[in-house]
Protein backbone atom coordinates (compact mmCIF):
# COMPACT_ATOMS: atom_id res chain seq x y z
CA UNK A 1 0.00 0.00 0.00
CA UNK A 2 1.22 3.51 -1.01
CA UNK A 3 1.34 6.06 2.03
CA UNK A 4 -0.94 8.87 1.85
CA UNK A 5 0.98 11.41 3.49
CA UNK A 6 -2.99 13.24 4.29
CA UNK A 7 -3.66 10.72 6.73
CA UNK A 8 -1.09 11.46 9.32
CA UNK A 9 -1.70 15.25 9.35
CA UNK A 10 2.31 15.18 8.27
CA UNK A 11 3.84 14.72 11.68
CA UNK A 12 3.23 18.13 12.68
CA UNK A 13 4.71 17.27 16.06
CA UNK A 14 8.09 14.70 15.81
CA UNK A 15 8.55 11.12 17.39
CA UNK A 16 6.95 10.10 20.69
CA UNK A 17 5.41 14.04 20.66
CA UNK A 18 8.78 16.17 19.95
CA UNK A 19 8.07 18.91 18.05
CA UNK A 20 10.27 18.36 14.86
CA UNK A 21 11.87 22.13 14.84
CA UNK A 22 12.13 22.21 18.22
CA UNK A 23 14.60 19.09 18.93
CA UNK A 24 16.87 19.70 21.40
CA UNK A 25 19.45 18.14 20.37
CA UNK A 26 22.00 19.35 17.06
CA UNK A 27 24.94 17.33 15.40
CA UNK A 28 27.32 19.33 15.96
CA UNK A 29 30.32 17.07 14.16
CA UNK A 30 29.50 14.96 11.14
CA UNK A 31 31.29 11.79 10.91
CA UNK A 32 32.97 13.21 7.37
CA UNK A 33 35.52 9.99 6.95
CA UNK A 34 33.03 7.17 7.37
CA UNK A 35 34.20 4.12 5.86
CA UNK A 36 32.52 4.26 2.49
CA UNK A 37 34.22 2.37 0.05
CA UNK A 38 32.17 2.92 -2.67
CA UNK A 39 32.93 6.68 -2.98
CA UNK A 40 36.96 6.18 -2.52
CA UNK A 41 39.22 5.72 -5.69
CA UNK A 42 42.79 4.42 -5.58
CA UNK A 43 44.90 5.93 -8.60
CA UNK A 44 47.79 4.44 -7.42
CA UNK A 45 50.38 2.41 -8.48
CA UNK A 46 48.71 -1.18 -9.10
CA UNK A 47 49.22 -3.71 -6.12
CA UNK A 48 48.50 -6.73 -7.90
CA UNK A 49 50.49 -7.57 -11.66
CA UNK A 50 49.97 -10.38 -13.63
CA UNK A 51 50.92 -13.94 -13.16
CA UNK A 52 50.29 -17.31 -14.27
CA UNK A 53 47.10 -18.66 -12.77
CA UNK A 54 44.58 -17.05 -10.38
CA UNK A 55 45.58 -18.61 -7.50
CA UNK A 56 48.94 -17.86 -8.32
CA UNK A 57 48.80 -14.27 -8.25
CA UNK A 58 46.44 -14.13 -4.95
CA UNK A 59 49.00 -16.50 -3.24
CA UNK A 60 51.82 -13.82 -4.53
CA UNK A 61 50.12 -10.48 -3.50
CA UNK A 62 51.22 -9.22 -0.27
CA UNK A 63 47.75 -6.98 -0.37
CA UNK A 64 45.93 -9.96 -0.86
CA UNK A 65 47.06 -11.95 2.11
CA UNK A 66 43.73 -12.41 4.24
CA UNK A 67 42.27 -13.25 0.92
CA UNK A 68 44.44 -15.87 0.40
CA UNK A 69 43.58 -17.23 4.35
CA UNK A 70 40.39 -17.23 3.30
CA UNK A 71 40.50 -19.24 -0.04
CA UNK A 72 42.95 -21.78 1.94
CA UNK A 73 40.82 -22.59 4.36
CA UNK A 74 37.93 -22.89 1.86
CA UNK A 75 39.64 -25.02 -0.08
CA UNK A 76 39.10 -22.92 -3.34
CA UNK A 77 42.97 -21.91 -4.20
CA UNK A 78 43.31 -25.66 -5.68
CA UNK A 79 40.15 -24.97 -7.60
CA UNK A 80 41.70 -21.65 -9.30
CA UNK A 81 45.23 -23.20 -9.74
CA UNK A 82 45.54 -24.47 -13.19
CA UNK A 83 48.72 -25.98 -12.61
CA UNK A 84 46.87 -28.22 -9.76
CA UNK A 85 45.07 -31.47 -11.46
CA UNK A 86 42.33 -30.16 -9.13
CA UNK A 87 41.57 -27.37 -10.80
CA UNK A 88 38.51 -26.48 -12.36
CA UNK A 89 38.69 -24.95 -15.85
CA UNK A 90 38.17 -21.19 -16.54
CA UNK A 91 38.14 -18.96 -17.50
CA UNK A 92 37.22 -16.82 -14.01
CA UNK A 93 36.46 -13.58 -12.73
CA UNK A 94 37.58 -12.70 -9.36
CA UNK A 95 36.76 -9.90 -7.29
CA UNK A 96 39.59 -10.14 -4.71
CA UNK A 97 39.20 -7.58 -1.70
CA UNK A 98 42.25 -6.32 -0.57
CA UNK A 99 43.45 -6.75 2.99
CA UNK A 100 42.51 -3.68 4.02
CA UNK A 101 38.71 -4.28 3.24
CA UNK A 102 39.04 -7.06 5.30
CA UNK A 103 40.25 -5.65 8.43
CA UNK A 104 37.70 -2.86 7.93
CA UNK A 105 35.19 -5.11 8.47
CA UNK A 106 37.07 -7.37 11.59
CA UNK A 107 38.27 -10.07 9.30
CA UNK A 108 41.83 -11.11 10.11
CA UNK A 109 43.84 -14.77 10.10
CA UNK A 110 42.74 -15.52 13.79
CA UNK A 111 39.17 -14.53 12.78
CA UNK A 112 39.44 -16.62 9.52
CA UNK A 113 40.52 -19.69 11.24
CA UNK A 114 37.46 -19.47 13.20
CA UNK A 115 35.09 -19.51 10.41
CA UNK A 116 33.75 -22.89 9.38
CA UNK A 117 34.48 -24.09 5.81
CA UNK A 118 31.09 -23.53 4.67
CA UNK A 119 30.83 -19.75 5.49
CA UNK A 120 34.39 -19.28 3.40
CA UNK A 121 33.01 -21.54 0.69
CA UNK A 122 30.14 -19.34 0.00
CA UNK A 123 31.48 -15.90 0.98
CA UNK A 124 34.66 -16.63 -1.38
CA UNK A 125 32.41 -18.13 -4.22
CA UNK A 126 30.30 -14.63 -4.25
CA UNK A 127 33.30 -13.04 -5.19
CA UNK A 128 33.37 -15.38 -7.92
CA UNK A 129 31.81 -15.32 -12.12
CA UNK A 130 32.64 -19.21 -13.12
CA UNK A 131 32.59 -19.22 -16.61
CA UNK A 132 33.66 -16.02 -17.85
CA UNK A 133 36.85 -13.98 -17.82
CA UNK A 134 35.39 -10.45 -17.62
CA UNK A 135 37.19 -7.24 -18.27
CA UNK A 136 36.01 -3.94 -18.16
CA UNK A 137 35.71 -3.47 -22.20
CA UNK A 138 33.21 -6.69 -21.93
CA UNK A 139 31.46 -5.98 -19.14
CA UNK A 140 27.71 -5.07 -19.87
CA UNK A 141 27.45 -0.73 -19.16
CA UNK A 142 25.13 -0.48 -16.50
CA UNK A 143 23.61 0.69 -13.21
CA UNK A 144 23.49 -2.11 -10.59
CA UNK A 145 22.62 -4.45 -13.05
CA UNK A 146 22.19 -8.38 -11.71
CA UNK A 147 24.80 -11.39 -12.11
CA UNK A 148 24.88 -14.66 -10.88
CA UNK A 149 28.08 -15.55 -8.83
CA UNK A 150 29.29 -18.92 -8.00
CA UNK A 151 27.88 -19.06 -5.04
CA UNK A 152 24.15 -20.82 -5.91
CA UNK A 153 21.46 -18.16 -5.48
CA UNK A 154 23.69 -15.35 -4.38
CA UNK A 155 23.48 -12.48 -7.25
CA UNK A 156 26.18 -9.55 -7.53
CA UNK A 157 25.19 -6.26 -9.00
CA UNK A 158 27.59 -4.22 -11.12
CA UNK A 159 27.75 -0.92 -11.67
CA UNK A 160 30.14 0.16 -15.01
CA UNK A 161 31.15 3.07 -16.63
CA UNK A 162 32.91 5.99 -17.19
CA UNK A 163 36.11 3.77 -16.79
CA UNK A 164 34.82 2.67 -13.23
CA UNK A 165 33.39 -0.78 -11.99
CA UNK A 166 31.29 -0.87 -8.76
CA UNK A 167 30.25 -4.16 -7.19
CA UNK A 168 27.72 -3.96 -4.95
CA UNK A 169 28.40 -0.33 -4.19
CA UNK A 170 32.10 -1.58 -3.68
CA UNK A 171 34.90 -0.14 -6.23
CA UNK A 172 37.24 -1.75 -8.30
CA UNK A 173 40.35 0.01 -7.26
CA UNK A 174 42.93 -1.79 -9.69
CA UNK A 175 40.97 -3.80 -13.01
CA UNK A 176 42.28 -6.17 -15.64
CA UNK A 177 44.57 -8.23 -13.86
CA UNK A 178 45.56 -10.82 -16.38
CA UNK A 179 45.77 -14.57 -15.43
CA UNK A 180 46.28 -17.35 -17.43
CA UNK A 181 42.49 -18.89 -16.04
CA UNK A 182 40.75 -15.14 -15.86
CA UNK A 183 41.18 -11.79 -14.37
CA UNK A 184 41.21 -10.41 -11.47
CA UNK A 185 39.76 -7.59 -10.33
CA UNK A 186 40.92 -5.83 -7.25
CA UNK A 187 37.95 -4.62 -4.39
CA UNK A 188 38.36 -2.20 -1.44
CA UNK A 189 35.33 -4.33 0.08
CA UNK A 190 34.64 -7.22 0.66
CA UNK A 191 31.44 -9.00 -0.95
CA UNK A 192 28.56 -10.09 1.90
CA UNK A 193 25.89 -12.55 0.71
CA UNK A 194 22.17 -11.70 1.79
CA UNK A 195 21.48 -13.18 4.96
CA UNK A 196 17.85 -12.88 4.05
CA UNK A 197 15.19 -10.06 3.34
CA UNK A 198 15.70 -6.70 4.60
CA UNK A 199 13.46 -7.10 7.66
CA UNK A 200 15.30 -10.04 8.94
CA UNK A 201 18.63 -8.59 8.16
CA UNK A 202 17.59 -5.29 10.61
CA UNK A 203 15.83 -7.90 13.34
CA UNK A 204 18.93 -10.15 13.41
CA UNK A 205 21.19 -6.73 13.49
CA UNK A 206 21.78 -5.80 17.69
CA UNK A 207 22.89 -2.60 16.94
CA UNK A 208 19.40 -1.94 15.07
CA UNK A 209 17.13 -3.30 17.62
CA UNK A 210 15.00 0.00 18.44
CA UNK A 211 14.40 -0.11 14.57
CA UNK A 212 13.33 -3.38 14.37
CA UNK A 213 10.77 -2.73 17.81
CA UNK A 214 9.60 0.08 15.81
CA UNK A 215 8.78 -1.30 12.35
CA UNK A 216 7.07 -4.43 14.90
CA UNK A 217 4.64 -2.04 16.59
CA UNK A 218 4.13 0.42 13.38
CA UNK A 219 3.06 -2.82 11.81
CA UNK A 220 0.12 -3.37 13.92
CA UNK A 221 -1.96 -0.51 12.36
CA UNK A 222 -3.04 0.15 8.95
CA UNK A 223 -0.19 -0.24 7.14
CA UNK A 224 2.29 -3.96 6.95
CA UNK A 225 5.91 -2.36 7.02
CA UNK A 226 6.78 -6.12 8.42
CA UNK A 227 5.64 -7.79 5.27
CA UNK A 228 6.36 -4.45 2.87
CA UNK A 229 10.30 -5.03 3.93
CA UNK A 230 10.02 -8.78 3.67
CA UNK A 231 9.05 -8.08 -0.50
CA UNK A 232 9.53 -6.22 -2.91
CA UNK A 233 12.59 -4.20 -3.67
CA UNK A 234 13.42 -1.66 -1.31
CA UNK A 235 16.52 0.25 0.30
CA UNK A 236 16.39 1.24 3.99
CA UNK A 237 18.71 4.49 5.63
CA UNK A 238 18.06 2.34 8.97
CA UNK A 239 19.31 4.65 12.28
CA UNK A 240 20.89 2.91 14.67
CA UNK A 241 20.34 1.95 18.65
CA UNK A 242 22.89 5.42 19.33
CA UNK A 243 20.83 7.48 16.94
CA UNK A 244 17.34 6.55 18.04
CA UNK A 245 18.71 7.48 21.67
CA UNK A 246 19.79 10.65 20.29
CA UNK A 247 16.19 11.27 19.82
CA UNK A 248 13.88 12.37 22.97
CA UNK A 249 11.53 10.10 24.71
CA UNK A 250 12.62 7.50 22.21
CA UNK A 251 13.56 4.40 25.12
CA UNK A 252 12.33 0.83 24.04
CA UNK A 253 9.24 0.82 26.04
CA UNK A 254 8.00 4.06 24.11
CA UNK A 255 8.52 2.72 20.77
CA UNK A 256 6.82 -0.31 21.88
CA UNK A 257 3.25 1.25 22.53
CA UNK A 258 3.74 4.31 20.68
CA UNK A 259 0.57 4.41 17.97
CA UNK A 260 1.43 1.97 15.00
CA UNK A 261 0.72 4.50 12.33
CA UNK A 262 2.60 7.52 13.14
CA UNK A 263 5.17 5.38 13.68
CA UNK A 264 4.83 4.00 10.07
CA UNK A 265 5.11 7.99 8.69
CA UNK A 266 7.97 8.49 10.39
CA UNK A 267 9.55 4.90 8.88
CA UNK A 268 8.46 5.63 5.84
CA UNK A 269 10.57 8.51 5.67
CA UNK A 270 13.76 5.81 5.99
CA UNK A 271 12.66 3.77 2.66
CA UNK A 272 12.89 4.02 -0.70
CA UNK A 273 11.83 2.41 -3.80
CA UNK A 274 14.18 -0.11 -5.56
CA UNK A 275 17.70 -0.98 -4.66
CA UNK A 276 19.81 2.11 -4.71
CA UNK A 277 23.53 1.54 -3.40
CA UNK A 278 26.16 4.31 -2.44
CA UNK A 279 27.82 3.85 -5.82
CA UNK A 280 24.31 5.35 -7.27
CA UNK A 281 24.76 8.43 -4.81
CA UNK A 282 25.88 11.93 -7.08
CA UNK A 283 27.41 14.70 -5.05
CA UNK A 284 23.86 16.48 -4.69
CA UNK A 285 20.76 14.07 -4.93
CA UNK A 286 17.27 14.44 -4.00
CA UNK A 287 15.92 11.30 -3.89
CA UNK A 288 12.18 10.77 -2.60
CA UNK A 289 10.71 8.67 -0.26
CA UNK A 290 8.28 5.19 -0.33
CA UNK A 291 6.03 7.71 0.76
CA UNK A 292 6.04 10.14 -1.73
CA UNK A 293 5.85 12.75 0.11
CA UNK A 294 9.35 13.39 1.70
CA UNK A 295 12.40 14.64 0.06
CA UNK A 296 16.02 13.54 1.31
CA UNK A 297 18.57 15.43 0.12
CA UNK A 298 22.06 13.14 -0.15
CA UNK A 299 25.74 14.04 -0.37
CA UNK A 300 28.71 13.00 -1.49
CA UNK A 301 31.00 16.11 -0.69
CA UNK A 302 32.17 15.55 2.99
CA UNK A 303 31.88 11.71 3.68
CA UNK A 304 28.22 10.28 2.22
CA UNK A 305 25.72 11.91 4.46
CA UNK A 306 21.91 12.07 4.38
CA UNK A 307 19.10 14.56 5.63
CA UNK A 308 15.23 15.16 5.52
CA UNK A 309 13.05 18.00 5.24
CA UNK A 310 12.41 17.35 8.56
CA UNK A 311 15.93 17.88 9.84
CA UNK A 312 18.31 20.91 10.52
CA UNK A 313 21.05 18.60 10.03
CA UNK A 314 22.44 15.47 8.05
CA UNK A 315 22.95 12.18 8.95
CA UNK A 316 26.15 10.36 8.39
CA UNK A 317 25.59 7.34 6.85
CA UNK A 318 27.63 4.31 7.49
CA UNK A 319 28.24 0.84 7.10
CA UNK A 320 26.60 1.55 4.04
CA UNK A 321 25.46 -1.19 1.18
CA UNK A 322 24.29 -3.84 3.21
CA UNK A 323 22.84 -6.32 1.13
CA UNK A 324 19.52 -8.29 1.57
CA UNK A 325 17.54 -10.66 -1.01
CA UNK A 326 14.85 -7.53 -1.41
CA UNK A 327 16.94 -4.73 -1.22
CA UNK A 328 19.99 -2.55 0.25
CA UNK A 329 20.22 -1.38 4.05
CA UNK A 330 22.71 2.02 4.42
CA UNK A 331 22.77 2.65 8.78
CA UNK A 332 22.44 6.05 9.32
CA UNK A 333 23.48 8.10 12.91
CA UNK A 334 19.88 9.77 13.23
CA UNK A 335 16.69 9.37 12.37
CA UNK A 336 14.93 10.98 9.50
CA UNK A 337 12.03 13.09 10.33
CA UNK A 338 9.13 13.90 7.76
CA UNK A 339 8.58 17.35 6.84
Amino acid sequence: MIFDSTQFNLMKTGFMGMKVFDKKFVFSVIIILTVIGACVKNTSTPVVTSGSSIAAIVKGSANLALLDSAMSKAGLLATLDSTNPLSVAGPFTLFAPLNIAFSNIGFTDSTIYKDSVGYLRRLIKYHLIAGNGLYYSTFLQGIDYPVASASPGDTLYLTVGGGAIYVNGNYVTQNDVTASNGVIQVLNGVLIPPAGDIFTVLSNDTTLTYLSAAIAQASKGTYNLTALLSNGIYTMFAPTNAAFRLTPDSTLGIIQTAAPDTLARLLATHILNGRVFSSDFTSTDTLYSYSYSDSLFVSTTFGLTVQSKGDSTAAAIGPANILATNGIIHKVSQVLFPY
